[in-house]
Formats: C-alpha cells, sequence, structure tokens
C-alpha cells in the first residue's frame, strides 16, 4: 500500500513539472518577392515548386514571403518559360523581379 502511495505521489510530482520553453527570433522581417509586368494566366515557379498565378504577386495585390538567400524564379505562360532568374534575398528585402523583361540565364 505504501509502495503504490509512493508511486502516485511520485506520478502527481512529475506531472507538475513543465519544460522550459523558449522562443527563437532574428529580429528581422523575411524578404518578399514581388513579380511585376506578369501576363494574366503565367505562373510562379519558385526552386521548382508551383506557387500559382504569378499576376497575384504584382505588389498591389500581395507579395510573395520568401526564406532569406539564393532563388531561382521561373514564369510560364503555358510550356514556354517567359522569365527565368536567379536572385539573392535579404532580410526584410523586397526583391523585385519585372516580368515584361523576358528571360534571364
Amino acid at each position: 500500500m505504501k509502495r503504490t502511495t509512493y508511486v502516485v505521489a511520485l506520478c502527481v510530482a512529475l506531472a507538475g513539472c513543465a519544460l522550459p520553453a523558449s522562443n527563437v527570433t532574428s529580429g528581422s522581417d523575411r524578404p518578399t518577392l514581388r513579380l511585376s509586368g506578369a501576363p494574366q494566366g503565367s505562373e510562379l515557379i519558385l526552386d521548382g515548386q508551383s506557387i500559382g498565378p504569378a499576376d497575384r504577386y504584382d505588389g498591389s495585390k500581395e507579395v510573395l514571403a520568401v526564406e532569406e538567400g539564393v532563388h531561382l524564379v521561373e514564369v510560364r505562360q503555358g510550356t514556354t518559360a517567359i522569365l527565368t532568374k536567379r536572385i539573392f534575398a535579404a532580410s526584410g528585402e523586397s526583391v523585385n523581379v519585372d516580368v515584361s523583361a523576358g528571360t534571364t540565364p
């Protein structure tokens, strides 16, 4: 009986313990990507992943938050790539890509 009481008391004591909580923030805003001049019906592909309609991220409707670093931006109209560009997005920066300028290596 004593053993059961000790086990129950130990379980109650351990259940009351909480693990420490931490939160890490960099203090900087994530970079954003804005596409100007993207034709209606074109698709944004970022680092090989389809994001959605390219004209959606024109800066007035919305911008796309991206991770800091190098990214490959592609805009496609059907199966044709109308823009392929490698960009570097720094912390808190808003990168504007002019789609009407055409494909750049």
